[in-house]
């Protein structure tokens, strides 16, 4: 049973890549890099607070 937990964690492992790999090209603001969202916010890529482009120095 072993190989059951292997596998889950590869799958797990492999999730978190490719939703990582989803979010696209960032947009750098002093240091911290924001990704935009569909609905044209913008955010870190663990989530949190959503920011407008005004707050990290993109024109609106």
């Amino acid at each position: 049973m072993e190989w059951i937990k292997v596998l889950a964690l590869v799958a797990m492992v492999y999730g978190i890549w490719a939703a990582y790999r989803s979010l696209g090209s960032p947009i750098l603001h002093q240091g911290s890099r924001y990704f935009r969202q569909p609905d044209g916010s913008l955010r870190r890529w663990y989530g949190g607070r959503w920011f407008s482009a005004s707050e990290v120095g993109m024109p609106d």
